[in-house]
């Protein structure tokens, strides 16, 4: 099943984006605000860059099997951005070519899969930033890590579905690669705010 081989072979670049992301402070509650504000940025950056071209880069039939509508978390970031006082006219320009998969649907969906399973321990970092004592009465602020709420575990067990049912062995590769390449973006992105 692609969804297993992509854990596997994607783990490297995982720990990687972990190490840049602030997931230590954010595991033992000592996040600062400025680090939270890095975190949404290069959050917002991406799905700014990405969400809307690979939804409409997805055949119809696939887009709808994944109800894509209700994937969307760009608005969520730019409820955080405000909250937080973030002007997204003012962030800066990318220093590195951002990777956009091919228009195939194994490659559209090794990326999706990276911006997917960034909110899968969306409930996990907002109970942590909760607990911060630098986030007091701060919710308001965590759109983005709180996006699905309490339909998390089933949005991501029908998107795992659909990846396994419809990239073919044949293709295998493509959805790794995009996927790994995905992470890369957010590796780049992460290094340059840091």
């Amino acid at each position: 099943m692609i969804a297993d081989l992509l854990r596997t072979k994607t783990a490297e670049k995982h720990k990687e984006l972990e190490s840049l992301m602030f997931v230590n402070d954010i595991m033992d509650n000592s996040l600062s605000i400025d680090n939270y504000k890095k975190l949404l940025t290069i959050n917002y950056i991406i799905h700014q860059k990405l969400e809307n071209r690979l939804a409409n880069m997805l055949e119809n039939n696939l887009a709808q099997e994944l109800e894509m509508n209700s994937r969307f978390k760009l608005h969520a970031l730019e409820r955080d951005l405000e909250y937080w006082h973030i002007d997204s006219l003012t962030l800066p320009a990318l220093d590195f070519e951002l990777f956009i998969p091919d228009h195939n649907s194994a490659a559209i969906l090794g990326a999706l899969y990276v911006l997917e399973g960034a909110t899968l321990g969306g409930n996990v970092i907002k109970k942590h930033i909760l607990a911060n004592s630098n986030f007091k009465n701060d919710e308001g602020g965590l759109n983005y890590y709180g996006v699905y709420g309490s339909e998390l575990g089933s949005k991501w067990k029908s998107f795992v579905s659909v990846l396994n049912e419809r990239v073919s062995a044949a293709d295998f590769d493509d959805c790794i690669n995009s996927a790994n390449q995905t992470f890369d973006n957010l590796i780049k992105l992460s290094k340059q705010f840091n």
